[in-house]
């Protein structure tokens, strides 16, 4: 009969009874020392399990629910150390178990105190959250080939555990296999025809685990060397022969069946909403767009239109400075013309006071001409009457009494 270990009818049989814990602790052990080389912690202390009590162990006459209801798969305590660990299989991928898988390792801390005891917070061990996934749920592009994650309570900037209690492993079952036939497909013709060997006894496990065993056929020759993953795969003998856990097996398949599909559907859901929300940004983006555009537009607008405006106000005071620039010429032709005006009276004035002087001294002139020929004809008549007088016998004085002149003139004259 063909079995997929990771049902949860199979997984909780194989690994949730305490009379058959060696298996239980040889994964623990395989999931907890897997990545202890690599932890750059200062307690990079290998932790190991021994002997384990389970504390929900696999009940025959109970009913298999499938409503989990925050109940662990596996919830187990280690005998020596006290460590609590929960281990859980999901099969169908959900959105919220990230979460659930902190709810789920907080719960299992706070369990360890009896509510009616007294708080000895000093008793609390560490705890560990180991979580089987078919599916992935670390989906990112830089994730594709990490599928094993361990997170702890770190500082920031030291990287050092706060203290080591709280303890998150995530094994993903599909993607390691994804990785395991990139790797084959690497590989040369002759190795991949040799016995598959893995690194270290995880990979062993989650191949094991990840991939359908078939109880009619023997076992594969890669797992004979794990005494663990022969004894589950000898347990499955004793599981197909039980009609009882066959048929819940059946039934727990037909569920999860149905429950996929219904993930598929709220999945497709979820997508269609999604991209209805990527729609409406897209167009909210494009009337986004399409309004800062007209706004732009608008203001562009606005601004050629404000340019045009000082355009024309600077065009109207060019105008007006033109006006008044004529306004001033004119004033100053005028002006000069007055001037030139009152120059050319001013010029017409002195030229009309010089005619006057001149005419006045042409007259002054003549009147001194008109005197001299006066005082010339005086002096030649005196000179004539002078000489005649002389002639006559009169002396100077007596000429000048006679002409009432005075003596000198008759003198020069004589």
């Amino acid at each position: 009969m063909e079995i997929k270990l990771y049902n949860d009818v199979v997984f909780k049989w194989v690994f949730g009874r305490q009379e058959q814990t060696y298996p239980l602790i040889c994964f623990l052990n395989a999931v907890v020392s897997y990545d202890v080389d690599e932890c750059d912690c200062a307690e990079n202390i290998k932790p190991t399990f021994s002997e384990v009590e389970i504390l929900n162990p696999y009940d025959a006459n109970e009913p298999f629910t499938n409503e989990k209801q925050g109940i662990l798969d596996v919830r187990a305590k280690d005998t020596d150390t006290q460590e609590w660990i929960d281990l859980e299989v999901q099969v169908v991928r959900t959105s919220d178990y990230k979460e659930r898988s902190k709810y789920y390792l907080a719960g299992m801390y706070r369990d360890q105190l009896k509510k009616s005891s007294e708080h000895n917070y000093d008793e609390l061990r560490a705890c560990y959250g180991i979580h089987l996934l078919v599916d992935s749920i670390f989906e990112e592009k830089d994730e594709e080939e990490f599928w094993f994650n361990h997170y702890r309570m770190l500082n920031i900037r030291t990287h050092q555990p706060l203290i080591n209690h709280w303890n998150l492993y995530y094994v993903e079952l599909n993607k390691f296999l994804k990785c395991f036939e990139k790797a084959k497909r690497n590989k040369t013709t002759e190795e991949t025809e040799s016995i598959i060997s893995f690194n270290k006894e995880l990979e062993l496990w989650s191949y094991f685990l990840g991939t359908i065993q078939d109880n009619s056929k023997p076992l594969a020759p890669v797992f004979n060397q794990n005494k663990g993953i022969e004894e589950v795969f000898n347990m499955l003998q004793t599981f197909t022969k039980d009609d009882r856990l066959r048929e819940q097996y059946r039934l727990h398949e037909e569920f999860l069946r149905v429950q996929r599909g219904e993930e598929a559907r709220k999945e497709r859901l979820r997508q269609q909403y999604t991209t209805a929300l990527l729609e409406l940004e897209k167009e909210r983006k494009a009337k986004e767009k399409e309004r800062k555009s007209k706004e732009k537009a608008l203001r562009v607008s606005e601004q050629e239109r404000k340019a045009k405006e000082e355009a024309l106000r600077i065009s109207e005071q060019e105008r007006k400075a033109k006006e008044e620039a004529l306004r001033i010429s004119e004033q100053e032709r005028k002006a000069k013309e007055e001037a030139l005006r009152k120059s050319e009276e001013e010029r017409k004035s002195k030229e009309e006071e010089r005619k006057a002087k001149e005419e006045a001294l042409r007259k002054s002139e003549e009147e001194r001409k008109a005197k001299e020929e006066v005082l010339q004809s005086s002096k030649e008549i005196q000179r004539t009457a002078i000489s005649s007088l002389k002639k006559a016998g009169y002396s100077n004085g007596e000429i000048a009494k006679m002409l009432n002149i005075d003596l000198t003139k008759v003198q020069e004259i004589a």
